[in-house]
């Protein structure tokens, strides 16, 4: 299934510390909300490690346990703590914008710390962005302008 592909590529991505100069995220105009998309993420986020969240109205997250090198370089990094492991997450944010529906698709490292915060760390990688951008598209995104 090309959206677990996608998702497995961009975690991978994410715990390998890939930095090439562009944010990994993508912000497309939808004529109505992508249910599809919705629908997609639970679908394909559901494999050892993986977990969905709906943290609010309109969003929805894959997240996904780093592979054990990846989650002890970033506790160490960032200060986190044991009790809760870095996850690499890939979230989806929609809004209402006149007669559209945006969506914002992000793409980071969730560190908790021991206070129960998280620190969200992106890594800039070129490669993730356009897969988000492809992923928004083949769903019936278009893009926005900058």
């Amino acid at each position: 299934m090309r959206f677990r592909r996608f998702f497995l590529g961009a975690a991978l991505a994410l715990s390998a510390g890939c930095t090439p100069p562009q944010d990994p995220s993508a912000r497309m105009r939808f004529a109505a909300p992508p249910a599809r998309l919705f629908a997609a993420v639970p679908a394909v986020c559901s494999g050892p490690g993986e977990r969905v969240l709906r943290p609010r109205e309109g969003t929805i997250e894959c997240r996904r346990l780093l592979p054990p090198e990846g989650a002890a370089g970033a506790i160490l990094r960032y200060n986190g703590t044991i009790d809760a492991l870095p996850e690499s997450v890939i979230r989806f944010e929609t809004s209402t914008e006149q007669d559209a529906t945006i969506v914002v698709a992000s793409v980071f490292v969730s560190v908790p710390q021991p206070d129960g915060s998280e620190i969200y760390v992106v890594y800039p990688d070129a490669q993730v962005a356009r897969k988000m951008r492809e992923l928004l598209a083949r769903m019936g995104g278009e893009p926005i302008p900058e």
